[in-house]
């Protein structure tokens, strides 16, 4: 999944990125589409995340990920269980990639705090992005293009919006994805992805259960077509405003 660069202002890089080089269709899509979520305005007040990644399989979760994330400044706090069962807790920051670890409550020393804040980014862009990959498609380094339209999945016609990206963006630029953008209404239905570059059919997951936080509308439920598994949010609010004891690691014992 891609990496997380924010613009401060969407209209500005939408507006700025205007031209020969620019798919006029899909921009003009990709902002009904922003717009429908609740705006560009009411994003940049969202500061602070908070999710339960959770990853089900035949109705059962076999994975969870509870995310704390303060946007403007990259603070962040991960909890979850090692494979051993062991619960670990990361606090660190987006940018710098420097912080600390907790395994069973206690102080992890290098190099396996390193390796718990580089697997605790790596959640970060996965997970985030499984929740707001829509707000990502005027990023720096985004290559958007309309792929035509097709029937959507349940019913009614679906605007097709293709995401690449430049080398250097993210951990995975040789992803694509396409955007399924029902019309009207302007909702996500759906997405498919080919991940890393792969000669393969991509994988298909509908973006269903959408609610609204904080003036923003998220999609908490992912079933993979085809596949006994599905991407669920649990436990999510969106604030304007940071709680600063959520980013502070409990006294060691």
């Amino acid at each position: 999944m891609k990496n997380m660069r924010w613009a401060a202002l969407f209209g500005l890089l939408v507006l700025g990125a205007s031209g020969a080089d620019r798919d006029q269709k899909a921009d003009s899509v990709g902002q009904e589409l922003l717009s429908s979520l609740g705006g560009p305005a009411a994003f940049e007040k969202a500061r602070q995340f908070q999710f339960d990644f959770v990853v089900d399989r035949e109705g059962k979760a076999i994975a969870r990920f509870a995310h704390v994330w303060d946007r403007y400044t990259g603070d962040y706090r991960l909890t979850g269980s090692e494979k051993t069962g062991a619960p670990f807790m990361v606090y660190f920051n987006v940018n710098t990639k420097q912080g600390t670890a907790l395994v069973n409550g206690r102080p992890a020393e290098p190099p396996r705090r390193e390796e718990l804040i580089r697997m605790s980014y790596e959640r970060f862009i996965n997970d985030s992005y499984w929740l707001l990959a829509p707000w990502k498609i005027f990023d720096p380094g985004v290559h958007l293009s309309y792929d035509g339209e097709k029937p959507c999945p349940n019913g009614g016609d679906c605007d097709i919006l293709r995401l690449s990206f430049e080398e250097g963006v993210g951990l995975t630029p040789k992803d694509i994805y396409w955007l399924w953008i029902s019309r009207p209404g302007r909702q996500m239905v759906a997405w498919q992805y080919v991940l890393g570059g792969a000669q393969e059919e991509p994988t298909t997951a509908l973006w269903t259960n959408w609610k609204t936080f904080g003036g923003i509308s998220l999609s908490l439920d992912k079933p993979i077509s085809g596949r006994p598994v599905a991407i669920r949010f649990e436990n999510v609010s969106v604030s304007p405003t940071r709680d600063d004891s959520l980013f502070v690691p409990p006294p060691a014992p």
